[in-house]
């Protein structure tokens, strides 16, 4: 009799595993875009090293984690991010950064002289404009008022941490809709365009001593 009862159990437990699995099929995963690495090293002499980026609490996760200033959060557990932010904005802006400029970029510490890059993520959310038709939501046919906002600080340092520059850099663009896809595709302009105006900052930069 016990025998039939322990099959059971594992019939059970195995039906509870193949549901957890097809669950996690389900879930979607994300990157910032950026361009395709060089199949060569650059050029140039200069490197920049990129070390992990500082995120804020509520970002420090592998999902997708969509708020406003008014307070809305939605945290997407079927849509998640490739890698954690902290990782994913610089390798990203570092792929930008050499297709830009053409200077060598490293996640590690290069053994050469190199310049520092601190990045600091201060924002990465959605802005409803204020209005009297303020809402979260949107009727069809009705054009999307939010925005997709990214607010980087950064400070370019020499290897032995003599400070080159230091800026806060703010840029929006409009969000179609509160959606995962959405969202991540506006950020990822958003921050393609951060990485170009720091390009321009960097090849004015001294060299490293």
């Amino acid at each position: 009799m016990k025998l039939p009862l322990v099959f059971l159990a594992l019939g059970i437990l195995l039906s509870g595993c193949i549901i957890f699995d097809k669950k996690s099929e389900a879930v979607t995963f994300y990157q910032l875009s950026h361009p395709v690495a060089a199949a060569r090293p650059p050029a140039s002499g200069r490197t920049v090293f990129i070390p992990r980026a500082v995120v804020p609490s509520a970002l420090r996760r592998p999902n997708i984690v969509l708020l406003d200033d008014t307070g809305w959060v939605r945290i997407e557990d079927a849509h998640r991010w490739i890698a954690p932010l902290d990782r994913t904005i610089p390798e990203t802006v570092a792929r930008h950064l050499t297709a830009a400029t053409g200077f060598a970029t490293a996640l590690q510490v290069p053994a050469e002289e190199h310049l520092v890059l601190l990045l600091t993520l201060e924002k990465m959310e959605v802005f409803a404009p204020a209005s009297a038709s303020r809402t979260l939501f949107t009727l069809p046919g009705m054009a999307n008022p939010d925005t997709a906002v990214l607010v980087v600080s950064y400070r370019l340092e020499k290897s032995d941490g003599t400070l080159v520059a230091a800026k806060t850099y703010t840029q929006s663009r409009p969000l179609k809709g509160r959606t995962p896809s959405e969202f991540v595709q506006a950020q990822s302009a958003n921050l393609a365009d951060f990485a170009t105006e720091l390009a321009q900052g960097l090849r004015s930069a001294p060299p490293s001593p």
